[in-house]
């Protein structure tokens, strides 16, 4: 599709579909605020909260841009992380994607602006919003925005930055055909990675936790 996650649900005889996770949030929270009470109280989009996700979803974009900006003089690299290794995809699928890699790999370029300017600029976002979460953890809070309960804005922040960090567990088994191990990435994108998990300890360690404890719940 078009839109990834992508929520089904039936109403009646009726089934329909929701995409972008901002979306299906805002619709189990309607779903299932009032019925489950305190269960759903991890759904409720307060203002605060709603404010981090949307920091969280522009910082997702940044390291897209942080990622084919290393990877993509990478052909090999890029073709495993796109599918080409995994023998759930369609043979003429991975076939084409390898035929069509200039072309792709073209457009990406001019869709993310793939460039020295745009890339030290989605560094430094990503860098201003992990700097800004290792602060606020410095406390000893369970959630982000505090409290000893964790929310939709926790688990966001964990998904978007696993994408970097790489913790066991991420992609919960589904992503291992496409999984690229540190020591494979390009030595830059190594450096960077280390340098994020040495600067960001407290953010490190959450993000870890948050993976091994939603994966064991």
């Amino acid at each position: 599709g078009y839109s990834v996650p992508r929520l089904r649900f039936r109403t009646g005889a009726v089934q329909s579909s929701i995409g972008n996770s901002a979306e299906i949030l805002r619709y189990l929270w309607g779903r299932y605020g009032a019925e489950s009470g305190e269960r759903a109280a991890f759904l409720e989009p307060t203002t605060e909260r709603l404010a981090l996700e949307q920091r969280i979803d522009r910082c997702g974009v940044d390291l897209q841009v942080w990622v084919y900006y290393h990877m993509l003089d990478h052909r090999e690299l890029t073709l495993h992380a796109w599918g080409c290794n995994n023998p759930a995809i369609p043979a003429w699928q991975r076939w084409a994607l390898k035929a069509l890699f200039p072309l792709q790999r073209s457009l990406i370029r001019k869709a993310f602006r793939i460039t020295p300017g745009h890339y030290r600029r989605a560094v430094g976002n990503i860098s201003e919003l992990l700097a800004e979460t290792e602060e606020k953890l410095a406390d000893g809070r369970s959630s982000i925005l505090g409290g000893d309960e964790i929310n939709f804005t926790d688990i966001a922040f964990a998904s978007i930055m696993g994408l970097w960090l790489q913790p066991p567990g991420y992609g919960g088994g589904k992503a291992d055909t496409v999984r690229i191990e540190r020591e494979q990435c390009p030595s830059a994108m190594i450096r960077q990675i280390e340098t994020w998990s040495t600067a960001y300890p407290l953010c490190t360690r959450f993000i870890e936790q948050t993976y091994q404890e939603r994966g064991n719940s």
